[in-house]
């Protein structure tokens, strides 16, 4: 067992991290470098995530992204000695998720070129497959906290726009992740080339 999981006579597995007791409800996702779990305490529902390593860069991470005004989950908790950083819970679908759904609304498109005003203006380069963004009420947020400096090449409209849509590349990320795409329409290129320009023109 991991060296910050403990086993209680309930069976329960708990994370503590500042004192607190976190019990873990689900292990959300695995990584080389960390593990994120969903967890209680007192009533509450976060996200727990436990480093290997990269527990400084991260938190470095999101400080910087903050401050460019990206949207995010806010940590609640940190314990630098345990390398846990705890993190509010969202319960709304990743954008991946919806678009196994069908394809995006437009509002999806509006509150993420929102969000890349203020990429663009900090000059931060995002990870933007859809996987790695939820949208709530109106708002994007973005769910890890890896960036580079935007450069001419890794912009939303080189990096990863086109997997928003349901042509080859968007379904492609949606069969590598395992979803069932059968019942899925199929966008041909053309409509997908004609929708991010639309889009583009529509946001600047």
């Amino acid at each position: 067992m991991p060296f910050f999981l403990l086993k209680y006579a309930s069976m329960e597995e708990v994370i503590i991290a500042k004192n607190k007791k976190f019990v873990v409800e689900s292990v959300k996702m695995v990584h080389e470098d960390h593990t994120t779990y969903i967890c209680t305490w007192s009533g509450r529902t976060y996200l727990v995530r436990t480093f290997v390593t990269g527990f400084q860069e991260t938190m470095e991470d999101y400080k910087r992204l903050k401050r460019a005004g990206i949207n995010m989950a806010k940590i609640c908790f940190h314990d630098d000695e345990k390398k846990v950083i705890v993190f509010d819970y969202f319960p709304e679908d990743d954008c991946l998720t919806a678009l196994s759904k069908g394809p995006l609304a437009d509002i999806y498109f509006d509150a993420l070129f929102a969000l890349y005003r203020f990429a663009r203006f900090s000059k931060v380069a995002l990870d933007w497959e859809p996987q790695n963004f939820m949208l709530r009420g109106t708002q994007m947020f973005y769910l890890p906290t890896k960036w580079e400096p935007l450069t001419e090449n890794n912009g939303l409209e080189k990096g990863g726009i086109r997997t928003w849509f349901l042509g080859k590349e968007g379904r492609g990320l949606l069969v590598r992740k395992g979803y069932d795409i059968s019942a899925l329409p199929t966008i041909e290129d053309a409509l997908v080339n004609k929708s991010i320009v639309l889009h583009s023109i529509q946001h600047w």
